[in-house]
């Protein structure tokens, strides 16, 4: 472990940005981390035939998407730091032009980029009171978690060459059907007196159907061997936190600019509106 970190310490900023994910957004100075997924496709933009229901994600040491493979066993994903992000999807433009801060606590505002709360998600209870086209927007208003963690896979690429991931920083983002058993992962961590980010959580998929529309949900167990937290994970935390902490100053700066140009009680109804509506309503879709 002593030459690991004698190592680490040896590496230039732009080959540690490189081990990180961390890329140049434009000139932004933002950090870009690659986002794990679970692959629904048959096949890539190359026409190479793709297992279904595997993990995928963009490798950034081998600089190509790759694929893990069932049989090969579970991904092997450890988490370091879980928070969760409101964001509203347009279809008609393919974007998110609305996300919310990243938040650790429901006790927390989830302030968005145009000045409100929560991209404008309502409690459950109010959906009755809404138009139609207002209830429609609901729909793709959503909440994510966002977890941010190592990943281990012995991986392929699309044309099948075998591809060896080792503790790549990634991003995995999660909603929907998929948002439950994460968390409650991240719970049972707790609640076994572990760290999570001493613990390796072990991904597969499980296919599922209804109807004729096949989909496929993540699949988690807990490993419960011990993984020593390392100088060289502290360094990667570091760089994690500061990815959460550029993303929030930048929507809080938007915010407080949206502000500017609304009336002065639309704040106040936004905070009473947070007071009111509990997490599992938040999270209703």
């Amino acid at each position: 472990m002593t030459n690991e970190l004698q190592q680490y310490d040896s590496l230039t900023k732009e080959q540690i940005m490189r081990l990180t994910g961390q890329e140049d957004d434009s000139g932004s100075g933002s950090l870009i981390l690659p986002k794990l997924a679970i692959n629904r496709v048959g096949e890539d933009d190359d026409g190479n035939k793709l297992e279904v229901g595997t993990y995928s994600i963009y490798d950034t040491v081998s600089e190509q998407k790759v694929y893990s493979k069932k049989s090969n066993g579970p991904v092997l994903f450890r988490p370091f730091i879980r928070g969760y992000q409101y964001m509203e999807y347009d279809p008609d433009t393919n974007t998110y032009p609305n996300y919310s801060v990243i938040f650790k606590s429901w006790k927390d505002e989830a302030l968005d980029l145009l000045g409100g709360i929560k991209c404008g998600k309502v409690a459950f209870k109010e959906l009755d009171t809404l138009t139609n086209e207002e209830a429609a927007r609901q729909k793709n208003i959503k909440c994510y978690t966002l977890v941010y963690g190592l990943l281990n896979m012995h991986a392929v690429t699309g044309k099948g060459d075998a591809v060896n991931v080792e503790d790549l920083p990634c991003l995995w983002r999660i909603t929907g059907m998929n948002f439950r058993p994460v968390n409650e992962s991240i719970k049972s961590i707790k609640n076994r007196g572990k760290l999570i980010q001493n613990t390796n959580l072990m991904l597969s998929t499980k296919r599922k159907k209804h109807g004729t529309n096949v989909y496929y949900m993540t699949s988690i167990s807990i490993d419960d061997k011990q993984v020593e937290f390392t100088k060289k994970d502290l360094s990667v935390m570091e760089l994690f936190a500061e990815t959460v902490g550029e993303e929030n100053k930048r929507v809080v700066e938007s915010w407080k600019d949206a502000q500017k140009t609304k009336p002065t009680n639309d704040d106040a109804v936004s905070k009473e509106m947070m007071k009111e509506i509990s997490p599992e309503e938040a999270l209703a879709s």
